[in-house]
């Protein structure tokens, strides 16, 4: 992906710095640059979004939850994972601005409300996408999703990080199916 590039001077006036202070970060290792062929500084437009939001404390985030069948949305499984996230959130001083939910397998890639979320995150800015386990996102191209929403300025967050065998059963359940 082409991630706009600013001077920076552009992303020093964004920044409310100037761009002395720009360049000295630079050297510090506080923001990443890269360089022109010409050797000329240029900032990512994601790396202005990081700083914005370590600058102002920005704590916005959704929650996105997805289970594979009716049967577990009905069994409760769906709202209890919402549930988690939630208390997840709470407990970690984020601010929930929405929740997107799906019914779908993870190797769906039609999932009409993780296209909504993607698009709420891009328009709104939205610094944090928060999930239960990565594979509630997506179960493959996981890396393809982070770099789309680091184009946004947005940060995965995954709550729990080893996968329950209910969760190793549901994969190999949802393969079964496709």
């Amino acid at each position: 992906m082409n991630e706009e590039l600013l001077s920076p001077k552009e992303a020093g006036k964004l920044l409310g710095v100037s761009t002395r202070t720009i360049q000295r970060w630079d050297k510090q290792g506080l923001i990443k640059t890269v360089r022109t062929p010409k050797g000329r500084r240029r900032i990512p437009v994601s790396e202005v979004r990081r700083i914005l939001r370590q600058m102002t404390n920005d704590r916005r985030a959704v929650i996105y939850a997805r289970v594979s069948s009716q049967k577990q949305d009905k069994d409760g499984n769906l709202e209890r994972q919402v549930e988690r996230l939630l208390k997840w959130v709470k407990e970690n001083n984020y601010e929930v601005v929405r929740v997107f939910k799906d019914t779908a397998s993870g190797i769906n890639d039609k999932r009409k409300n993780f296209w909504k979320m993607m698009e709420f995150i891009k328009e709104n800015h939205i610094p944090f996408l928060i999930v239960e386990f990565h594979d509630r996102l997506t179960r493959f191209g996981l890396e393809y999703v982070k770099a789309l929403l680091k184009e946004y300025g947005a940060e995965l967050i995954t709550v729990e990080s080893k996968m329950s065998k209910d969760k190793m059963h549901e994969l190999v359940e949802e393969l079964k199916i496709s």
